[in-house]
């Protein structure tokens, strides 16, 4: 079923554009200078080759040619002039090209399919000559030959013309302009929305777009997939590897450094630039930072979060659905648990023998400088400031520690906790016990240690936990 035609497009029908804009450009453009001194060689260079070695045509094109070539000389008018005319004529010589191709594309929509059809087909059928790709391969055989000769050939042809741009070109203007277009591009922006919201139905037409053009994304690297799955395992290794093994480690190591240069010289100039004590990277990003939080609107901020935490939710809880509507999935995912840890396990295990492979002053040294440097400070005042948060909680709202712990507990199954625990304890103690009676002479040394009488400000309550103690040790009851 053909579509209906879009009201909102004003058909002009189908006319021949006009050629005006075409030969007025043309004409104005043999009134630059370069135009006529080329045409004038032109023309020169033309009687020469139909004069050949003929010295009767010779005496004719020689003087004609120097005639040619001095009127076009003299007839030239002023340049700066010309040029004018032409670069104003350049909208209209665009709006000629344009026309010429409306008019094209109204005469194809009025054929029918399959004549569409063939015309398509010879239009494409043009390009596929094998000229593009015949002229890319001379090129590239005339810059191997090239490079073959002068290994540095093409930078030193090339290096000219990127100096005489760079010295030519103002990019403080630049500059200037980049500066400027900011809200040019803010005001474009706004004009194209308020444009596409006059139109709602184009706009989510357009919008649709972006879904098939995942959709053709996904069909093209799946194709390009299936094409690697169809071969062997050796060779689509063998293409990978190879791609792998083109990669310079010299030279990646070599950017990596220069890179972690960059990184602490910015570190350090902005601790040079900066306040002391306050590097001015810090200032800079607090600045960022704060004018952001501004600008935030607290409640939509959080709410939008909370929505995206529970749209997670959402996307977790479905995939999980899906896999417990396929118990063969799950199992496929249980039997493979192991291979997807033990790899991360084998990692930790490289870092620790790694460590342990180190020379005793290469150790110490690092020991030393590394972990001597630890600011244990900041973690005593992190447990100092939960504590006391804790406190402050539990002052202002005593019962909420009370009603969470008893929320946990009432959910728990403590009959299975039991059960699962003393099956647990009786399954695995002749595997722990040489750990644990290599473990615990030293933890219950080190208990009574703790509860021995000491001259402190927790005597008070040692005591009166070693009290309890001895009580429930001397109670019949418990000791038989």
């Amino acid at each position: 079923m053909k579509p209906s035609p879009d009201p909102s497009i004003e058909r002009q029908g189908s006319r021949a554009p006009a050629s005006g804009p075409l030969l007025s450009a043309l004409e104005a453009w043999m009134q630059t200078r370069e135009a006529r001194d080329a045409l004038g060689r032109l023309i020169a260079e033309t009687l020469s080759l139909w004069a050949g070695d003929s010295s009767l045509k010779q005496k004719v094109a020689r003087p004609a040619a120097r005639h040619i070539e001095a009127s076009f000389q003299k007839s030239r008018p002023d340049a700066r002039e010309s040029r004018s005319d032409l670069v104003d004529l350049v909208p209209e010589l665009v709006d000629g090209i344009l026309a010429h191709l409306l008019t094209a594309a109204e005469a194809l929509e009025t054929l029918d399919p399959e004549e569409k059809h063939k015309r398509i087909e010879t239009f494409c059928a043009s390009f596929g000559n094998g000229r593009a790709g015949r002229l890319l391969t001379s090129l590239t055989r005339s810059l191997n030959d090239v490079h073959a000769a002068h290994p540095t050939g093409l930078a030193e042809a090339i290096a000219p013309a990127v100096r005489a741009w760079v010295e030519r070109t103002d990019f403080g203007a630049l500059r200037e302009a980049a500066d400027a277009m900011g809200p040019e591009v803010q005001a474009l922006a706004a004009e194209i929305n308020a444009i596409l919201w006059r139109y709602p139905a184009k706009l989510v037409l357009s919008l649709s777009f972006l879904p098939e053009l995942l959709n053709l994304a996904a069909i093209c690297t799946s194709e390009t997939l299936r094409r690697f799955n169809q071969a062997s395992p050796d060779l689509v290794a063998d293409i990978v590897l190879s791609l792998l093994r083109s990669i310079d480690g010299d030279v990646l190591g070599t950017a990596i450094n220069e890179l972690g240069e960059v990184i602490r010289k910015i570190h350090t100039g902005s601790a040079l630039i900066g306040e002391p004590g306050r590097p001015r990277f810090e200032e800079d990003t607090r600045q960022l930072a704060g004018a952001v939080v501004d600008r935030l609107d607290a409640e939509t901020y959080w709410q939008a979060r909370v929505v995206w935490a529970q749209d997670k939710a959402i996307l977790a809880g479905s995939l999980n659905a899906a896999m417990a509507a396929a118990p063969a999935f799950v199992e496929a995912g249980l039997k493979t648990y192991a291979d997807r840890r033990n790899p991360g396990w084998r990692v930790r295990r490289q870092r620790l023998e790694a460590l342990d492979d180190l020379p005793d002053e290469a150790l110490g040294a690092g020991l030393d400088e590394g972990v001597s440097a630890l600011d244990l400070q900041e973690l005593g005042e992190i447990a100092n400031l939960a504590a006391t948060l804790v406190d402050r909680v539990t002052t202002l709202r005593p019962e909420l520690a009370a009603d969470l712990v008893w929320q946990l507990t009432d959910a728990l199954d403590v009959d299975t906790i039991e059960s699962a625990t003393g099956r647990m304890a009786a399954a695995c103690e002749p595997a722990l016990r040489p750990v644990l009676r290599a473990l615990l002479p030293d933890l219950v040394a080190l208990l009574c240690d703790a509860l021995a009488p000491a001259d402190d400000a927790f005597e008070n309550k040692m005591a009166w936990a070693r009290e309890r103690l001895r009580s429930l040790l001397s109670d019949p009851e418990v000791t038989p």
